[in-house]
């Protein structure tokens, strides 16, 4: 649990009727901490749980808990894992714990039970940006592991980390949880962004959603006797599904945040043959599908016998070499956690080293000696150095593995010089710079940046090629630039501006303000962390953090630092972490490299690179897949799908204009409305919706105006819109509605029809103008998320969500009857096409189709585990659209908005401009709008349509507001608050018991608990604040 944090031990299975859970509770301070993820070891009565940057072992643990668990029940398994969200796992055959680094970017594993911090070793580090899900199958030597990257995706591998399997890597937003099912061989994830329970083979294949359990964040899942087990921290749940079902089984609502749920049941642990017991591995030995195998710590290599290791140099595998005139000190890759080793180092009394680089995959130290004037070389592993090369003065050694070249600055001659190690040759790439200063470079692409100037600094770039260096970041937007830092991780530049951290992609945009240092001399990036020198101090902080994390004493007077590790110098050309390895689309790792493969609803080109799909023309259905920001086209005969080529953030409402051929669709995250082709050319903006985002649009076809549903954050704010489709001006129909959802019209009975879903869940209707406002349908609603007329029957069909069911009425709301009722679907989005009705829903992977007179379901499309929470639909074929003929002429002489009415029409002006006295022409006399029928009549199955295209807008003009960022350090760990909308607090938490307390063992809510363990007084000495809400983000809801 988080705030307060603690252990809750749930002895029993909650039931629909229990309505208090006996339970014990262990409870950690200070409160404020944060437990990452739990797992246990049955055998020998062990719980480990994550906190900061420990993994802790609570010993004889029982069920219930002991009253009398105290600090000395728990001890240190490991120290040194990244504060950050990731999953640990216990190895039961071989007693081995693993977890995943997040922010290191690495899988690593030790004997949980010995407690030499340096006995780990990292399994799994390549081409990983984020990984946090991890599970085991211990009896058959497997890992699973997700990677929360640019293209998200699961793998499987041994558990010695070789054999490593992408077998998901469509369809998935942010993977925080993963668990098996032994016995059949079956994988189980939550995706947290997706709010999905999903399964698959252990090779990928029979994949389906268990579960969408909409608007909440699954923040952890465990597979026990077919039941998966979840928690949610911003709803405050405890839940329990059928797995194979989905059904829901149990819920419970808690006062604390449950982030981590783990099954701890010894009765039924079975002793496994453990083939390592027989193998006598000196470090390490772990089960894999061929058999047990040695590994050795990291920094030491396996001999020839198979078992016992051998130290392959007196410095550490990964870390961070610092120099002063004589010595190299290194610092193990851990103190960026607060961890600090032994300091080892090597000395060269006879030298004055200025500056120094390194080769990590041949373990050399190159530097430039100032006392001989030489460039020198000294072997990591046999400590013996030799002259490279006589050269004079130099600055800022890099060496570029991918060239074999050793690169530098010669202030003297204000050159930028190289050497080759392969031909043993000196060669001056750019002469006569001005001041060059700090530089650094891009090994992949063969780029040099620095800064150039002496009051008034750019940063420059160059390359190998000699071609003129360009200033991409120029002087008026810097302010005192120093210790420029290219990171390969992030593809970035990062540089010093006085004491803050900013960077900027390697074309010099996007730049950006991180961390204040206060201080620093010298800065630098080791994937998700920041580091930097101040004196004789080194300072690291995680790239989410305002300041200071960890501080450790360095060398007396120490002049560089560089970073060690040989995973950040290999040539990865062709692979994912390499310009996304080349691919348009999705980058999938594969042991030869890379293959690229697309989003669903693409296709894969002939060039194996780039991704296209043959759009659709006619007869189709579009929908919006709100998870993964796409636009899909169904094929209204076959359920066939494509993925038009258009990105959008986080899209609610679309509308398809059949005279234009113009998709209308809304961006929630900027609150924009937009059109563009179905092609994706000519996009426009049409409206900027303000504090609102737009949820559904509808197209009326006598005017081609635009009209909106508009969700605010304070629902009196929350309002009904239209846009001048030719001149872009807004009109406010409808205010102060309770979270208005869809939105349809009937033109030719001049009626404006809608649904909300806040507070008050009712079906309005009004004029097209907004006047004579009226509900129809009020009672016996849950939520109507979906509205659709049937113009040829004068029906008025819609959704329930949360009752899993699809009602009818006539035009006033009466004769009103349920058609059909889908279980556990929660339909949305519905639209008419003849016969049917198609319909989407939050738990089903595609368009429903069903007899609209019976609600009979008809054989339509297959399910997709790969879509997202399918949200509105237009429907495009050859029929007819309702229009009133009273403004398909001339506009209805009316000078801007022409609204079509049950007695003919009325017109309206944008938001607070009046009509005149003749109550056609707005306000000032813009009559702009007023078109020629000759020149503008468009005939459309016999219907007229005047709507007007989309002119281009000559210019928008947008407020920048400075930002002033406060640099203040939290006081306190309070999470940002999620919301669950009271639609589907309804809907997912009906038949879930709010009465059942997981605070104590029986106790009532704010009693106080009798004692406390306190975590950080023995094993933490300067408590920091955990990443705050790490990967999870707020989402718009219902």
């Amino acid at each position: 649990m988080w705030n307060p944090a603690s252990l809750v031990t749930i002895t029993d299975i909650p039931g629909y009727q229990t309505e208090y859970y006996d339970n014990g509770t262990i409870y950690l301070k200070p409160p404020n901490i944060q437990v990452y993820s739990i797992t246990s070891d049955e055998k020998n009565k062990v719980v480990f749980f994550a906190i900061h940057h420990y993994i802790f072992a609570l010993q004889n643990f029982t069920i219930p808990p002991k009253k009398s668990t105290s600090l000395e029940s728990i001890t240190v398994a490991y120290k040194g894992k990244s504060a950050a969200l990731g999953q640990i796992a216990f190895d039961f055959v071989s007693n081995n714990l693993y977890w995943c680094d997040s922010l290191l970017k690495w899988i690593g594993m030790k004997p949980a039970y010995d407690h030499n911090n340096t006995t780990y070793k990292i399994v799994v580090q390549d081409d990983l940006f984020q990984p946090v899900g991890l599970t085991l199958d211990p009896e058959d030597g497997l890992m699973f592991f997700s990677d929360n990257g640019v293209n998200p995706r699961i793998e499987k591998a041994s558990m010695d980390g070789s054999d490593r399997t992408v077998i998901v890597h469509i369809g998935l937003l942010r993977v925080l949880s993963l668990t098996v099912d032994t016995v059949n061989n079956l994988l189980f994830w939550a995706d947290v962004n997706r709010h999905t329970l999903e399964v698959s083979n252990y090779d990928g294949s029979s994949r389906r959603v268990v579960r969408r359990q909409s608007q909440v964040l699954l923040n952890s899942v465990v597979f026990h006797r077919n039941i998966l087990h979840v928690v949610s921290s911003s709803a405050r749940l405890i839940a329990g599904y059928d797995a194979t079902a989905g059904s829901l089984m149990y819920g419970v609502n808690t006062s604390a945040e449950p982030f981590v749920v783990h099954v701890y049941d010894a009765k039924i642990f079975q002793s496994h043959a453990d083939s390592c017991a027989s193998r006598r591995c000196q470090h390490i030995c772990v089960n894999s599908p061929s058999g047990s195998k040695c590994l050795c710590a990291e920094g030491y290599r396996l001999s020839s016998d198979g078992s016992t290791c051998r130290e392959h140099s007196s410095l550490y595998e990964k870390g961070f070499i610092v120099s002063n005139a004589t010595i190299f000190s290194m610092y193990e890759v851990n103190i960026v956690n607060g961890i600090q080793s032994t300091v080892t180092g090597i000395r060269i009394s006879s030298a004055n080293i200025t500056t120094f680089a390194v080769d990590t995959n041949s373990h050399l130290i190159y530097f430039v000696d100032s006392r001989s004037k030489r460039l020198k070389k000294t072997d990591i592993i046999t400590r013996k150095f030799r002259t490279v090369a006589h050269i004079g003065s130099a600055t800022d050694l890099h060496f570029d593995w991918v060239a074999n070249l050793l690169i530098w600055i010669d202030p003297t001659g204000s050159s930028i010089q190289t050497y080759s190690i392969n031909s043993g040759s000196t060669t001056v790439i750019y002469r006569g710079l001005q001041q060059p200063a700090s530089l650094t470079v891009d090994a992949y692409n063969g780029y040099l940046f620095w800064l150039s100037g002496q009051l008034r600094k750019s940063i420059m770039r160059g390359n190998l090629r000699r071609t003129l260096p360009e200033a991409i970041v120029s002087s008026p937007n810097l302010d005192s630039p120093t210790s420029l830092y290219y990171d390969i991780t992030s593809n970035r530049i990062y540089w010093l501006d006085r004491s803050i951290i900013k960077s900027c992609l390697t074309n010099g945009s996007n730049i950006k303000s991180h961390t204040v240092t206060l201080g620093a001399t010298q800065i630098f990036v080791y994937k998700d962390f920041f580091g930097w020198m101040d004196k004789n101090r080194i300072y690291f902080a995680r790239k989410s953090a305002i300041s200071s994390e960890i501080v450790f004493d360095l060398i007396q007077s120490p002049k560089e630092v560089v970073i060690y590790d040989s995973s950040l110098q290999r040539d990865k050309s062709g692979v994912c972490n390499d310009l996304n390895g080349g691919c348009e689309d999705i980058c999938v790792p594969i042991q030869s490299g890379r293959k690229c493969e697309c989003d669903f609803g693409l296709q894969l080109q002939t060039d194996m690179k780039t991704c296209d799909a043959s759009v659709y023309t006619k007869n189709f259905l579009i929908v919006v897949d709100n998870s993964h920001g796409r636009i899909l086209q169904i094929d209204i005969n076959t359920g066939n799908l494509v993925k038009l080529p258009i990105s959008v953030q986080s899209s609610s409402g679309i509308a398809f204009d059949r005279s234009t051929k113009e998709l209308i669709y809304s961006d929630g995250s900027s609150k924009t409305i937009m059109s563009t082709t179905l092609h994706g050319k000519n996009t426009t903006l049409v409206y900027l919706t303000g504090f609102a985002h737009a949820e559904r649009l509808t197209i009326d076809y006598s005017t081609g105006n635009i009209y909106f549903s508009a969700v605010a954050s304070i629902s009196s704010q929350s309002y009904i819109g239209v846009v001048h489709r030719k001149s872009f001006l807004h009109k406010t129909l409808l205010s102060n509605l309770h979270r208005p959802k869809d939105i349809v019209l009937y033109p030719s009975k001049g009626f404006l029809y809608w649904t909300e879903t806040g507070s008050t869940r009712e079906i309005g209707r009004s004029y097209m103008d907004g006047t004579s406002q009226t509900y129809i349908a009020t009672t016996e609603i849950g939520a109507p998320t979906g509205l659709a007329i049937d113009f040829t029957s004068n029906r008025l069909y819609w959704t329930d969500g949360p009752k899993d069911r699809i009602e009818y009425s006539d035009l006033n709301g009466g004769n009103r009857h349920v058609l059909t009722t889908d279980k556990d679907a929660f339909p949305i989005g519905i639209v008419v096409h003849g016969q049917y009705l198609y319909y989407t829903a939050s738990n089903r992977q595609g368009v429903t189709k069903i007899n609209k007179a019976t609600g009979s379901k008809i054989t339509f499309m297959s399910s997709h585990p790969e879509l997202g929470r399918l949200d509105s639909l237009d429907v495009y074929t050859d029929d007819s659209v309702d229009m009133s003929f009273s403004c398909s002429t001339n506009n209805g002489n009316c000078s801007t908005f022409c609204f079509p009415t049950p007695n003919g029409r009325t017109c309206g002006c944008e938001d607070d401009v009046d009509l005149k006295s003749d109550q056609t022409t707005c306000q000032g006399g813009n009559t702009s709008s007023q078109r020629n029928s000759e020149d503008d009549f468009e005939i459309y199955n016999m219907y007229v349509y005047i709507g007007s295209s989309i002119a281009a807008i000559a210019g928008i003009i947008f407020a920048v507001a400075l930002t002033i960022a406060c640099f203040l350090k939290r006081k306190n760990t309070s999470r940002d608050s999620y919301q669950t909308s009271p639609v589907h607090a309804e809907h997912n938490y009906s038949i879930i018991r709010s009465r059942g307390h997981l605070t104590g063992s029986n106790r009532e809510e704010g009693q106080e608990p009798a004692e406390y363990i306190t975590i950080d007084d023995q094993f933490i000495t300067e408590y920091v604040e955990p990443m705050k809400d790490m990967y999870l983000n707020p989402v718009y809801s219902y």
